[in-house]
């Protein structure tokens, strides 16, 4: 089948392939055209269904938009490798789209041996080797939701429903995939109405979803760090971040995940980043619009500062000064450690350049003034001195 001039595989249009909202054809992804999912042969009798994760050192996208791109480059790295195509039967991402891989028709190519792939279909889901970034899960309720409807729809094709596992349980294979998704797949919540065991907990059980309308009373304690502030308000604040998709610890101590978290949504969130919660930070955990949380992984944008006067006929691809949300992100993480950066405002002007500098001599980097991804993971990894 061509499409432009194009050929795609007809995988992308299956008989019986899944349907509806949120899912993302092989053609919707942009998948290479070269790639074949037949190499292994119709998958026949009544599969069961191995649970697989990303794994990657790289974080995963936060953001859908990227999504796309994340599914491309898995199927080219499987396609460099031992593989004619991505190896998934389908993937889904923590925004809740179901991806076709190689669709319900054909083994995977990732499960490990020839038995596991002729005995079950794979399900790969879009988390990191942390469950996302620290502060933000890549398991989320649309993630547990999409796995469920991927396996309801494979049931009904005559799939073993009852029999998920994840990928380290079939026979011949060493690897603790799937990683974070193991306690969904123990305790029921990928199996669909009707094949949960008796024993297994509600679905999502362990995620707070629910999301109340209004904001309780502010208590009138600003939560500080240090010394870290303990309050029982502590934990009604940190409840609620958690339900807002922040991965944190709920203990009624506003410790350094916490203030960290804070910084974050106040940079998400256009506020003063200050690190504490007084009574603005504390009503936006309830009002402001849920989105995705900002990433403390570095976000693929080099900061500079080099004013038009230091280079006056260069013409650059770049702004000379970096103004970006991502700024402010590393600027409060500097200001936490110590740094005096002047104001956290999103702009990487000539004091946030001398603080990076300075920075990346004292701790052995390049030398440079540019935030890329080594002076930023440092920002948060590199010992406090």
């Amino acid at each position: 089948m061509t499409f432009g001039g194009f050929r795609y595989m007809t995988l992308s249009i299956q008989t019986d392939e899944i349907t509806g909202e949120n899912i993302v054809t092989r053609r919707d992804w942009g998948a290479d055209p070269d790639g074949d999912p037949t190499g292994n042969g119709p998958i026949e009798g009544s599969p069961g269904i191995a649970i697989h994760y990303a794994g990657s050192i790289w974080p995963v996208p936060i953001l859908h938009r990227n999504c796309d791109e994340y599914v491309r480059g898995i199927q080219e790295s499987h396609m460099t490798g031992l593989y004619d195509d991505i190896a998934y039967n389908y993937l889904v991402c923590r925004h809740g789209y179901i991806y076709i891989g190689r669709g319900h028709q054909y083994q995977s190519g990732a499960n490990g041996t020839d038995f596991g792939n002729a005995t079950y279909y794979a399900i790969c889901g879009l988390t990191g080797v942390l469950d996302g970034p620290v502060l933000i899960p890549g398991t989320t309720p649309p993630l547990v939701s999409a796995v469920r409807r991927v396996i309801d729809h494979l049931e009904t094709l005559g799939a073993n429903a009852s029999d998920t596992v994840g990928h380290g349980d079939i026979p011949g294979n060493d690897t603790l995939c799937p990683g974070n998704l193991r306690p969904y797949v123990e305790d029921g919540s990928f199996q669909p109405e009707g094949t949960t065991a008796e024993n297994a907990p509600e679905p999502h059980a362990h995620i707070r979803v629910t999301q109340t309308a209004e904001p309780p009373e502010w208590p009138g304690v600003e939560f500080t760090n240090p010394p870290p502030t303990e309050h029982t308000s502590v934990q009604v604040w940190q409840e609620q971040m958690a339900t807002r998709g922040w991965r944190l610890d709920v203990d009624g101590v506003y410790g350094n995940r916490s203030q960290l978290a804070c910084r974050l949504f106040q940079a998400e969130k256009a506020l003063d980043v200050d690190g504490i919660v007084g009574e603005q930070t504390w009503n936006a955990a309830w009002t402001e619009p849920v989105t995705d949380p900002v990433d403390w992984t570095w976000p693929g944008l080099y900061f500079r500062y080099e004013p038009a006067s230091l280079h006056p006929d260069i013409s650059r691809s770049y702004p000379s000064v970096t103004t970006h949300t991502s700024v402010s992100v590393w600027q409060s993480q500097m200001a936490h450690r110590g740094w005096n950066v002047g104001a956290v405002d999103g702009v990487y002007g000539a004091q946030s350049q001398a603080v990076c500098l300075a920075f990346q001599d004292e701790k052995g980097l390049t030398v440079d003034g540019i935030v890329g991804p080594e002076t930023w993971a440092a920002s948060w990894d590199a010992p406090i001195d």
